[in-house]
C-alpha cells in the first residue's frame, strides 16, 4: 500500500511538472483484454524447440516477502494468488517446469515449492528492507538452483508470446541475463530512484543499469554463478538498490549479465514497441495500454 501511494505521488508530480501526460498518446493495442482466465490454447509446433525444451531441466523462481502484497508500480491485483499473473502465464508455455518461491511466511500455492527463509540483510527498520531482502533472494535463488536453465521473475509479469523460448537460448549462449531498464544509465537510475547511492568509482555512473525481472542463469556458467553470489555478498555488506548492487558485483567480478532488450520487460515507457514477450503489468501504464484485467 505504501509503495503504491509513493508511486502515485511521484506520477502526480511528474504530471504537474509537465514531464508526463495524464493519458498516453497511444490507444490500447487491442480491444481484446488480457487475462489469466482467457489464455489461448498453445502447443509448441517447432519440433526443434520442443525437443530442446524437453531435454533440459527448467526452474522458475519467485522471491516474495511480507504477507501484504506491495506493488510499487501502481497496479492493484485481485487474482487470489500471490504469484499471479506471472505463474499462470509462464506455466502456459512451460507446463513441465519446476516452480519455487522463496518467502518469509507460509506461502502455500499448488504446484509451487516453498523455501521458507530468514533474511540475512541488515537494517531491518529501513523502509526498503523487504525490497532489499526480495532482491537478495532473487540473486541467491539463481545461485542455488540446480536446473539447467533457471529464471527468477517478479509476480507482476505477463508472458504474451512464445518468443519466451528465446530467453532460454539466449541464456545458454551468454550464461546469464538481466533486463534493460528505461532509465538505462546507472547515473540516471541513481538520481531518480529510491534507495540509491552516488556512484563514486571512475565510471562516474556511465555504465548501464538493470531491471531484476526476468534474470536468468545457465547451469554451466561459472561467471554467472560467481556474479550472483557476489551480489548476495554486497547486499549484506552494503545494502541498497539492486541495480547498484549489480553494478558493484560487475566491477568486482569483471563480468556482467547479457542485457536483455525491452521486449522482455515492457515497462511504462516501452508500451507499443512491438514484438512484446513479457509485459511488466505491475506498471499501470502497461496494464492500461494492453488492456490487462486483474480480477480472479
Amino acid at each position: 500500500m505504501i509503495g503504491t501511494l509513493i508511486w502515485r505521488c511521484r506520477e502526480a508530480m511528474a504530471v504537474l511538472l509537465g514531464k508526463k501526460k495524464t493519458f498516453p498518446d497511444n490507444k490500447p493495442t487491442s480491444e481484446t483484454s488480457l487475462s489469466i482466465d482467457k489464455l489461448p490454447d498453445y502447443k509448441i509446433d517447432n519440433q526443434h524447440i520442443k525437443s530442446f525444451i524437453e531435454s533440459i531441466s527448467i526452474e522458475f523462481l519467485f522471491s516474495e516477502f511480507g504477507e501484504n502484497r506491495v506493488n510499487a508500480g501502481g497496479s492493484e491485483f485481485n487474482l487470489g494468488n500471490r504469484l499471479e499473473p506471472s505463474l499462470s502465464t509462464i506455466r502456459h508455455y512451460f507446463p513441465n517446469a519446476k516452480f519455487t518461491v522463496y518467502s518469509d511466511f507460509d506461502l502455500e500455492i499448488e504446484g509451487v515449492n516453498l523455501k521458507k527463509v530468514t533474511s540475512p540483510v541488515p537494517e531491518k527498520e529501513h523502509p526498503r528492507y523487504l525490497y532489499r531482502t526480495a532482491d537478495y533472494f532473487k540473486f541467491k535463488s539463481l545461485a542455488e538452483s540446480e536446473a539447467d536453465f533457471c529464471c527468477v521473475v517478479d509476480s507482476d509479469m505477463f508472458v504474451v508470446s512464445p518468443d519466451i523460448y528465446s530467453l532460454v537460448y539466449l541464456t545458454k549462449i551468454f550464461g546469464f541475463c538481466a533486463p534493460y531498464t528505461p532509465r538505462n544509465l546507472l547515473k540516471r537510475d541513481m538520481e531518480t530512484s529510491l534507495d540509491a547511492r552516488k556512484i563514486t568509482d571512475e565510471s562516474n555512473g556511465f555504465g548501464h543499469s538493470y531491471n531484476q525481472s526476468p534474470m536468468t542463469l545457465w547451469k554451466d556458467s561459472e561467471n554467472g554463478k560467481a556474479f550472483f553470489e557476489k551480489c548476495c555478498e554486497i547486499m549484506i555488506k552494503e545494502p541498497s538498490r539492486a541495480s547498484l548492487v549489480m553494478w558493484k558485483a560487475a566491477l568486482e567480478t569483471h563480468s556482467s549479465p547479457y542485457l536483455l532488450p525491452a521486449e522482455f520487460c515492457v515497462c511504462g515507457d516501452d508500451v507499443g514497441i512491438g514484438n512484446e514477450v513479457i509485459l511488466h503489468v505491475g506498471h499501470t501504464q502497461v496494464a492500461d495500454y494492453y488492456n490487462v484485467k486483474f480480477k480472479g
